[in-house]
């Protein structure tokens, strides 16, 4: 064989042998930084997500002695605003006496694996526990699944120094095959009031907003809370604004969160039933 095509075929078997080395290599980075990378919208999990964080959270809340003034921080509706979020934790982290922190749904916006964890980087910096409620951003693509296994179920409860707090998810347009708000579970967890001298809900979707909840239950569902002999407040997100009113004049008082790109939020001090209230910008 001709000497001059020899080396030349030498020196093409070595360039190819350069270029499938580094592929190689390009590979095995990528696969060990995969984590990195949400490959599908339907991905509710990567090794590093958190999991059962309201669980977690309760934890540290339980660990920390009562007093006789239970602190919420109350704000709703993070969605895509991480800058103003990054304010929020500052300006939560100056309030000494705050309890936790509620969140009152849309945690999300696309109910995507990296936005759920965009905003744990952020408010794990939060010096005090943070509980989330279900939004119905939350619920988009596979966001519920993404939610419980992250947050933890959709409904639950927790008393705290004699206050029980009833969160449930009231995002009813998201279903066609399911009744939201579960009426039997919110009617039972209302009435074991066991250690409890007051009630609070919690949810992010309100009765009296007619285009997202369930109209079949947007006369029972005020109904419930009226009959319940201990309620005190019922918390909701959803309308990007703050109100505090009596909207069915039964003695019922609802309150509604800001969302983060307004820039502030509610602060609850709840002292033996009586509540009072500051408004807090950042």
């Amino acid at each position: 064989m001709d000497t001059h095509l020899m080396k030349c075929q030498d020196h093409s078997h070595s360039n190819s042998s350069f270029w499938a080395k580094r592929y190689w290599i390009f590979c095995v980075l990528l696969l060990t930084c995969c984590n990195q990378i949400e490959f599908s919208p339907n991905q509710i999990s990567d090794r590093d997500s958190p999991t059962q964080l309201n669980e977690k959270n309760l934890a540290k809340l339980f660990s920390n002695p009562a007093d006789d003034t239970v602190t919420v921080v109350f704000v709703g509706d993070s969605q895509r605003w991480y800058d103003e979020m990054d304010r929020f934790v500052e300006k939560v982290n100056t309030l000494n006496a705050v309890d936790f922190v509620l969140l009152a749904g849309d945690i999300s916006d696309f109910g995507l694996l990296q936005e759920f964890e965009w905003l744990n980087n952020r408010l794990r910096r939060l010096e005090k526990p943070y509980i989330g409620v279900i939004g119905n951003h939350d619920l988009v693509a596979n966001g519920e699944e993404v939610f419980t296994r992250m947050f933890g179920p959709t409904d639950f409860s927790f008393v705290y120094d004699s206050i029980k707090f009833i969160a449930h998810n009231t995002n009813s347009m998201e279903y066609s095959r399911r009744k939201v708000p579960d009426m039997p579970w919110l009617s039972h967890a209302l009435s074991d009031s066991k250690d409890a001298a007051y009630m609070i809900t919690v949810s992010h979707v309100p009765p009296f907003s007619e285009l997202e909840f369930d109209r079949e239950l947007a006369e029972t569902y005020p109904l419930l809370l009226r009959q319940t002999p201990k309620m005190l407040l019922s918390l909701h997100g959803h309308v990007h604004q703050h109100m505090d009113f009596y909207p069915y004049e039964d003695g019922v008082r609802y309150m509604t969160s800001y969302a983060f790109n307004q820039n502030a939020f509610v602060l609850l001090k709840i002292v033996n039933g009586k509540v009072f209230k500051s408004i807090i910008h950042y």
